[in-house]
């Protein structure tokens, strides 16, 4: 009996080290680990202890039997542990990474104008290999699932970057992990063998004749609808009918075979900020809403995106009578970008919900603190795309001049002399004035922005007010010749310049989308959210009109029929505008 209880001791002992080893190794998100890890060390440690039996009280056969009695409740507790594992087990993870630019390091040995193109651009191509290469170890060691990455594999398309990125994408498939991509504006510059070099393991998935668009099931219950609108180089992308009726079509059949459909694509269907289409109209797809309503209509619920090198999660609720309450989108920034992010996605076994977890590069050879190096270099090369930034700045106050004319308070007279006196004439007198007023506090907001959960950071709100007060100081600058310093009609301009500032400001410091709506406001976790991703057609009421008339869209009738009424354009419910 003595050597039956060792024996069986042992193997306690051992399955409790497995299950802790494997709990581990299951770990993926930086901030959760260490307080899982935590909690079950005092739990294998407590029932470490519980294994370790008074063997003297074998020599008493009176003590046998309650002795046996603790083995029998110990079998229980370890069946329950186990148990608990192989349900965590049970939920596929998801790899995602977004905008690798690969570009290996033998081409920059070979490129003369490496160095000048490297010191335009914000993202550290010079560590684009050694972090691509960082992040195919991780996959290797964490096996996931399935990896996805929502375009710009390539710095711009050469094919010993496209030849690096498949052998290593390669490496993974063989290995058992299953690797979905989808191409960005850097990747086709040229025709390439896209499909040979990335879809070959897929030969039987559902593939759009006019474009890399496609349907493939590579988990139980999950359809990757891959949407590609890319177009050689041009910076924002776009979709023919064709295909997006394609799309359309594969996304009902998801829904016919009860799957979930997770998205993917280069360019984002949904702000991040608001006024991000504005100010940044290449993020988005061309007809980015009435894509977006299409995709809801078809059950939709999940995209995710790349492009912009920031993270973060918005979610647009539904104001249509489609079959999604909601549409979620997840994206993701450069590995090459401050901070280096790359995310996890853990598919519930009900396909339900959808946990997130946001990791980074923390390290490289060469750079172990890859945080601070990024964020300087960050720093340093957004404040040399200052210039640039303040021309289409201008360009667009310029050409918004007629529609401020039409739609504020301000007089006929007053948007003259702003035009004709206040404003700088030449490119580098409109540089040099919001370089000095808005230079410093636009890398500021931007470096906010790119961290993520801008709201949970404590110089949050003291960036913004440094922003108001640069704009007030630039348009006393300007406007002192023209109007009375401190008069009313100066005091109107500044007054409704900050205003209209405070949207997108406010929206990113918040990280709020609709920052200024009662109705439509919201706030998604950027880096760690739980998401609810399947549901039933939405059963409450909604009216015909929008409650706040100035939110969009809103519903009409005309003629029997419902439409979508958005900026004063007028769609069927599958997008189609009329006339």
């Amino acid at each position: 009996m003595l050597t039956c209880t060792i024996y069986i001791h042992s193997i306690y002992t051992f399955i409790a080290c497995f299950f802790y080893l494997q709990i581990q190794t299951y770990c993926l998100n930086a901030q959760n680990t260490l307080t899982i890890l935590n909690i079950l060390k005092i739990i294998t440690s407590h029932f470490a202890r519980i294994l370790q039996i008074d063997l003297h009280k074998c020599k008493i056969c009176s003590t046998f039997a309650p002795e046996f009695g603790m083995t029998m409740k110990k079998t229980f507790l370890l069946f329950a542990l186990c148990s608990l594992f192989l349900r965590m087990m049970a939920q596929e993870r998801i790899m995602v990474i977004a905008d690798p630019h690969v570009y290996p390091l033998a081409l920059i040995e070979a490129d003369p104008n490496f160095d000048t193109y490297l010191a335009k651009q914000r993202k550290m191509v010079d560590l684009s290999e050694p972090a691509w290469n960082a992040l195919m170890d991780t996959a290797m060691k964490y096996r996931p699932e399935l990896l996805l990455i929502p375009g710009d594999l390539t710095r711009d398309g050469e094919p010993e970057s496209h030849a690096l990125v498949a052998a290593s994408l390669k490496r993974l498939n063989d290995a058992g992990i299953q690797t979905l991509v989808i191409p960005g504006n850097h990747d086709l510059p040229d025709r390439v063998e896209w499909d040979s070099l990335y879809m070959s393991a897929y030969p039987d998935r559902a593939q759009d004749p006019g474009s890399y668009s496609y349907a493939v099931e590579p988990l139980p219950g999950v359809t990757v609808l891959g949407i590609d609108g890319s177009h050689g180089k041009a910076a924002t992308g776009s979709l023919s009918d064709a295909t997006r009726d394609w799309i359309l079509r594969q996304a009902d059949s998801a829904q016919q075979k009860g799957n979930i459909v997770i998205a993917m694509s280069h360019w984002q269907l949904i702000e991040h900020f608001d006024m991000q289409a504005f100010m940044e109209s290449s993020c988005q797809f061309k007809n980015a809403d009435a894509l977006r309503d299409s995709l809801m209509l078809h059950g939709v619920r999940l995209v995710l995106t790349g492009h912009f090198h920031i993270s973060g999660v918005s979610t647009y609720l539904d104001t249509l009578l489609t079959q999604t309450d909601s549409l979620i989108e997840i994206t993701t920034g450069s590995p090459i970008t401050f901070p280096c992010p790359y995310r996890w996605l853990t598919l519930s076994e009900d396909r339900n919900h959808i946990e997130v977890a946001t990791s980074t590069i923390t390290s490289l050879p060469g750079y172990p603190d890859l945080y601070g190096y990024s964020r300087e270099w960050m720093r340093e090369h957004i404040a040399q795309l200052v210039p640039s930034a303040a021309l289409r700045g201008w360009y667009e106050v310029e050409q918004s001049m007629e529609y401020l004319r039409e739609n504020t308070i301000l007089s006929g007279e007053v948007i003259s002399l702003l035009v004709e006196r206040a404003f700088p004439k030449t490119d580098s007198a409109k540089i040099d004035i919001v370089e000095r007023h808005l230079g410093h506090t636009g890398v500021e907001l931007y470096l906010l922005h790119s961290e993520a959960n801008e709201y949970l950071h404590p110089e949050a709100d003291s960036i913004a007010q440094a922003f108001y007060d640069g704009l007030r100081m630039m348009i006393h600058e300007m406007s002192d010749t023209v109007f009375r310093p401190n008069g009313a009609r100066q005091t109107l301009v500044i007054n409704l310049a900050i205003n209209v500032a405070k949207n997108p400001v406010q929206s990113i410091v918040e990280d709020i989308t609709n920052w200024n709506s009662r109705y439509f406001s919201n706030r998604t976790d950027d880096l760690a959210p739980t998401l609810y991703i399947r549901g039933p057609k939405p059963q409450q009421d909604i009216p015909l009109t929008a409650a706040d008339p100035t939110a969009q869209p809103a519903k009409i009738l005309r003629d029997g029929n419902l439409y979508i009424r958005r900026d004063k354009h007028l769609f069927t419910l599958t997008g189609q505008e009329i006339q």
